[in-house]
């Protein structure tokens, strides 16, 4: 998923205002409402993969329920004692989220790809911590990790904007009930102006986000920040809300078709921009008619036992149908559920749901463990936190023993040709391929990564030197290398690095990087309008410039590209080529590695290595392999082609010499690159001597 993402239904406290201001401990409808918002949450994504507004709903009631327990326990006079609030805050919520993420260890564990289980670990333990929406929200537009599949806890990012939520607005309230006090206006009128102040601001955030950086914005507190604001509002306004029968009746009908059909009309893509406005305003028009004017119109429908108990257990049930659905859908191959399927996940997170509210919600509660004092309270959150840690640790320990059986760095080289099983023919001995897909992901140099490289929508031009396979600061005096190479490009020049710094090892070389996530050298641009591209045109005239200044002896670059198609296409990089010659250097540039489309390591894991699953027809990525040999080239211009030292003539096997190839969807793994290193040694070393000539 990537915008459409998981939503979850954290239970606020169940105090609200009642009609003409007097309270009522308890507004059934609005129970049924979180019944109703976790029914097209989990039927949203089971079936249709899409968002559905409930987390908005949680939002505002979050905001309205948290404001109003926080402005009465001022106006009694009791004040919002910080720790006892926390207290209750970790009483409430800590319990049920924290063993639901223990328990998802195991599933993972259980029944997700070994591939995907350091990310797992990741997302659980951030999540365990409140800080799972920063998170995703890094790896959401984080380029080398958009390959991660849905995280087991993904929907536990909205738990962490609640976190940061809880932690913010008893500041709030305070300051307001002090301005209130120094100006004898009251904390209600100082705290409507503030309100209002946090809504404009964090709405107004939200819409600049959206256009931005909408897949950062979803998961971003403070483009969310609005949504709380506008419950807190709700909750000052009521006392003056006055609604006729019918108009309370027809409004409330309104609200829930709206929110109903709130994942069917809207774009994802527009949350949580003007698009949240729907489900936010359905959800408060059913509040203000559930205090206005009980039981009128859809309350009788929101009453309703069915409804009631699904309220009762949406906290629940939401903590597990996401991990219970991931697991399904691994389980199966599935991209979406079945409708039996579905049925099953549904069924499966209610028994879950039922059995966690009643040992955990209920009877925890009844048993007053960690329910009287503070510190008791905290200590109930902390050992529900160390069960979360003790289970993330069994799964580390098991992977650092795994990670250390299988470890490249001690690979006996006979046993693990990679390359040269393809290039000489050689049989390797049966072995655990290396590296195991428990650390694929990751089977990069350090210096792959942002240190040396810079993002999609980045300008600034990031250049890394080694002095043969070492990294250097600062300057390399002249004479200290035989020869400079620039390697220029995007990642798939990028996933060449440990082969060129192997060849620039043995040959005392000055290796120059200026590489930039999916940027194309063409001097012309896809789309001039997106962000992207136009960071890409900059990034490529600044390099050319870098290059010009540096004068090396070979630049290294691209000669063809494999995209999303999974089909060879040859840009016009002509001017480009011009360009680089302009600086004085021989120009190598490289045919594309094939490109799967489908993360390998996940589909190792799920089909075996030697599956006809995970291997693609060679001509499916290039339909004419005398393409690039007859390319038409400036003259200093040199095409390298070692397809045939990735592929075998017939096809691409995940697995080379017992070397897995890739790393994700696309990139070659560092262990493997490594291998290429002596047949790119043999197809640089003539263009340098040209060069010398």
């Amino acid at each position: 998923m990537s915008t459409e993402t998981s939503e979850t239904a954290a239970r606020p406290a169940p105090p609200a205002t009642g009609r003409g201001g007097a309270e009522r401990q308890y507004l059934p409808e609005i129970e049924g409402l979180r019944g109703a918002a976790i029914i097209v949450i989990a039927v949203y994504h089971i079936w249709f993969n899409r968002v559905s507004g409930g987390v908005d709903v949680f939002l505002l009631l979050s905001g309205f329920f948290i404001t109003g327990s926080l402005v009465r326990a001022v106006e009694s006079g009791r004040g919002i004692g910080p720790a006892r609030y926390a207290a209750r805050i970790v009483r409430r919520i800590f319990p049920p989220a924290l063993v639901v993420a223990a328990a998802t260890v195991a599933m993972a564990a259980i029944w997700l790809p070994r591939a995907t289980w350091n990310q797992q670990l990741g997302d659980i333990l951030a999540s365990a911590f409140y800080v799972g929406n920063w998170r995703l929200a890094e790896t959401s537009v984080d380029y080398l990790s958009s390959n991660n599949g849905a995280s087991v806890v993904q929907h536990y990012w909205s738990l962490g904007i609640q976190a940061q939520f809880y932690l913010l607005w008893p500041i709030l309230i305070a300051l307001c009930a002090w301005i209130g006090a120094r100006t004898g206006g009251g904390l209600r009128r100082a705290l409507a102006p503030a309100l209002l102040a946090v809504f404009a601001g964090s709405f107004a955030f939200a819409l600049w986000e959206v256009e931005a950086n909408q897949a950062y914005a979803y998961f971003d507190t403070r483009a969310r920040l609005w949504q709380f604001a506008a419950g807190g509002l709700l909750f000052l306004a009521l006392p003056y809300l006055r609604l006729g029968r019918r108009t309370a009746a027809a409004l409330s009908w309104l609200a829930v078709a709206a929110l109903a059909a709130c994942g069917m009309l809207l774009d994802s893509t527009q949350f949580p921009g003007l698009a949240a406005l729907w489900p936010v305003t359905a959800a408060a028009a059913v509040i203000a008619v559930a205090t206005a004017r009980p039981g009128a119109g859809a309350g009788r429908l929101l009453t309703t036992r069915p409804l009631q108990r699904l309220g009762e257990l949406s906290y629940a049930l939401y903590l597990w149908h996401w991990p219970v659905l991931i697991c399904y859908l691994a389980a199966t191959g599935r991209d979406t559920a079945s409708l039996l399927g579905g049925l099953g996940v549904i069924a499966g997170s209610l028994a879950l749901a039922a059995a966690t509210r009643w040992a955990v919600e209920l009877r925890l509660k009844a048993s007053g463990l960690g329910q009287r004092t503070v510190r008791g309270g905290l200590a109930l959150g902390a050992a529900a936190l160390a069960l979360v840690l003790a289970a993330t640790g069994a799964l580390a320990g098991y992977i650092a023993y795994e990670r250390d059986r299988l470890d490249p760095a001690g690979a006996d080289p006979a046993a693990y040709p990679g390359a040269a099983a393809l290039a000489e023919g050689l049989e390797a001995a049966p072995a655990d391929f290396i590296p195991s897909t428990l650390d694929a992901a990751d089977d990069r140099d350090p210096e792959l990564s942002d240190e040396c490289n810079q993002s999609m929508e980045g300008y600034e031009l990031v250049r890394c030197d080694f002095l043969g396979a070492e990294p250097v600061d600062g300057d390399v005096e002249e004479g200290a290398a035989q020869a400079t190479v620039v390697m220029y490009g995007g990642s798939k020049i990028w996933h060449w690095l440990p082969a060129m710094r192997a060849v620039a090892e043995r040959n005392d070389w000055h290796l120059i990087t200026f590489i930039k996530n999916a940027c194309i050298i063409a001097t012309e641009q896809p789309n001039r309008d997106e962000e992207r591209y136009r960071s890409c045109a900059a990034w490529n005239d600044d390099a050319v410039d870098a290059i010009a200044q540096i004068a090396p002896d070979l630049v290294f670059t691209y000669g063809s590209r494999v995209g999303y198609d999974a089909v060879e296409s040859f840009p016009d990089y002509s001017e480009r080529y011009e360009q680089l010659l302009a600086s004085g250097a021989e120009v190598a540039v490289i045919r594309d590695t094939p490109s799967p489309r489908f993360d390998m390591p996940t589909c190792v894991d799920l089909e075996g290595p030697g599956s006809e699953a995970c291997t693609v027809d060679r001509d499916d990525y290039y339909p004419d392999e005398d393409a690039f040999a007859e390319l038409s080239v400036p003259e200093g211009v040199h095409k390298i082609d070692l397809t045939d030292y990735i592929c075998a003539p017939a096809a691409c096997e995940p697995v080379v010499g017992n070397v897995l190839v890739y790393r994700d969807d696309a990139h070659l793994t560092n262990t493997y690159a490594a291998t290429l290193a002596p047949y790119l040694e043999a197809e640089l070393l003539p263009v340098l001597d040209r060069s010398a000539e």
